[in-house]
């Protein structure tokens, strides 16, 4: 379907808005750092600056990754890349870690929507609907936004999801990780290629075209974010059967041109496997990485805005008629994978969500214009405001169409307003640290080697990797081996209750040189280690102190 260059251009310009409305909270964090304290630079977990660390990484020349948030020490793997990638190219631009990870979130999620804009149009001829669509999708959310009286407490779940799972949403993917717009955009280029290689009887230029296209597209899907490969294959793989069922017979050309989208990516998958049997640090880091889904409920919440009135489409108008019916079908195959994959055994259960929001918000669009509207319009009040002064019914559609649009996105205007409090007002640690906590881990940076192990709480432990530049015993989430383990030994390590024979002994068994001192070890526990003769002083200043640890 062709785009006019007007459209193009308001797509753009509306793309072009969002973007810049979605950098506010971070420039406002900025600027508004109350004196003697510094931003971070993040909104969402302490524990997303191993991305910035990825970025260091890369800007050092590295093209494995090593995890610098655990005390063993590994062999490192191709993984990471795309931070890794993106480090490469901030060395290019002589910029550091913090900016590149702001700079390539903007362009990305710009890029991202353009792609989601082009997506649209392929499933949408009208132009007005396709401006709808868009929209839907790129600032709609849900309505989850409380717990669940069933729902267990836990600092580490995703929900109520419309307020903690980036992924959900667009708006919200593309505020907070880049990597997250990139396997968006990467994914619906697959899908694209894919859908124009199976369903258009192009010419053998424009076959390969695609072709070439969408393999490439999943090799990159497969650095970005490798398990999202079994989304794009279990999709289009579910797409084939269809048509092959709806044909009565086997679609060679087509099984053909499927395989060919993911062979590229298969030699890469693999050496992922032979990393996950050989390498035990990047195992342990690979089974720590569970991101389960929470109960169904959550999703409906999120997601019955769009959902219900693209069910009542579907009941009334089935897939369409003719050359739409592959489309609407590949939509709904989209949706029926997700939520299988959802609860699927196995650990990365709530990232298969990642770009579902696009399928949902075609299909609710599509009901909004051929049902709800339409059936709205029949209704007796509907009637009788339309024939009152100064309304019509073409009015009052777009009235309503523009309070639907404005209703499911108050989720994410919620979470646009609560980053800018949190920058501007809240400002709370460890997302807002105090300079000369940072003075010292950038004498660490100066004076210690980058392998040296430092011991910390997780708090600091968080920030060591990224700005002293040195490894920390405990720091992230999923990447410290045996986080809960080591959690639980820095707390005994400093509580005053535990005697310096254990401590030595710890400091020995883990060879540990060094031990930072700063607010988080003090809030820890009543270790005063200025009395421990085997920690000699090597830094102070106001806020934070460095020991050397002197064992026998």
């Amino acid at each position: 379907m062709k785009i006019e260059k007007r459209e193009w251009g308001t797509a753009a310009l509306i793309a072009f808005g969002v973007t810049l409305l979605l950098q506010i909270p971070y420039a406002l964090g900025y600027w508004s750092a109350r004196t003697g304290t510094e931003y971070s630079g993040l909104l969402v977990n302490l524990s997303d600056v191993t991305y910035y660390v990825g970025i260091q990484l890369g800007r050092q020349g590295e093209w494995l990754y090593r995890i610098r948030f655990t005390s063993e020490l590994h062999a490192g793997a191709f993984l990471y890349t795309f931070y890794l990638a993106l480090g490469h190219l901030a060395r290019m631009l002589n910029l550091d870690a913090v900016m590149m990870w702001h700079l390539s979130r903007a362009v990305i999620g710009f890029g991202m929507f353009m792609v989601l804009f082009g997506f649209i149009a392929y499933f949408i001829e009208n132009p007005k609907w396709r401006l709808v669509a868009f929209v839907l999708a790129l600032v709609g959310a849900g309505f989850d936004l409380f717990h669940l009286p069933f729902d267990a407490v836990d600092p580490a779940s995703a929900v109520p999801l419309d307020l903690r799972m980036p992924e959900a949403h667009l708006f919200f993917s593309a505020f907070t990780y880049p990597h997250y717009s990139a396997a968006i955009a990467l994914m619906l280029i697959v899908f694209w290629c894919a859908l124009r290689g199976v369903l258009e009887n192009a010419a053998r230029g424009k076959w390969i075209a695609f072709a070439l296209g969408g393999a490439l597209a999943n090799v990159g899907v497969a650095m970005v974010y490798p398990f999202l490969v079994l989304l794009t294959a279990s999709v289009l793989g579910v797409f084939y059967f269809f048509l092959a069922w709806r044909a009565k017979k086997i679609l060679w050309r087509d099984g053909v041109f499927l395989v060919i989208l993911f062979l590229p990516a298969a030699p890469l998958l693999l050496y992922y496997q032979r990393v996950l049997a050989t390498n035990e640090i990047i195992r342990l880091w690979n089974e720590q990485v569970i991101t389960y889904s929470p109960n169904p409920l959550h999703y409906f919440l999120t997601y019955g805005a769009y959902l219900v009135p693209a069910l009542w489409n579907l009941w009334r108008a089935r897939f369409g008629e003719g050359a739409e019916i592959p489309h609407r079908a590949f939509l709904w195959i989209w949706l029926a994978v997700v939520a299988i994959l959802l609860y699927a055994p196995l650990n990365a259960q709530r990232r298969f969500v990642e770009g579902v929001q696009v399928p949902l918000a075609i299909l609710a669009t599509m009901a909004l214009y051929e049902t709800v509207l339409p059936r709205l319009a029949q209704t007796r009040w509907f009637q009788n405001l339309a024939r009152r002064p100064n309304y019509s019914v073409a009015g009052l559609r777009k009235l309503l169409t523009v309070l639907y649009v404005g209703v499911v996105s108050s989720a994410s205007v919620f979470v646009l307003a609560s980053a800018v409090l949190t920058t501007t007002v809240l400002q709370t640690y460890p997302f807002f640290r105090a300079r000369e906590e940072l003075a010292a881990m950038d004498w660490l940076s100066q004076n210690v080697s980058r392998e040296a192990v430092v011991f910390s709480t997780y708090y600091t432990g968080a920030w060591l990797p990224h700005r002293a530049g040195t490894r920390a015993y405990i720091g992230q989430y999923y990447e410290t081996t045996n986080f809960f383990e080591k959690f639980r030994a820095t707390e005994n390590f400093f509580d005053a209750q535990t005697d310096d024979a254990t401590r030595r002994e710890f400091l020995r068994a883990h060879e540990i040189p060094y031990l930072f001192y700063g607010r988080a070890e003090r809030e820890a526990g009543n270790f005063d280690p200025s009395r421990a003769a085997y920690l000699q002083r090597v830094f102070e200043n106001g806020d934070a102190v460095i020991y050397r640890v002197v064992l026998p």
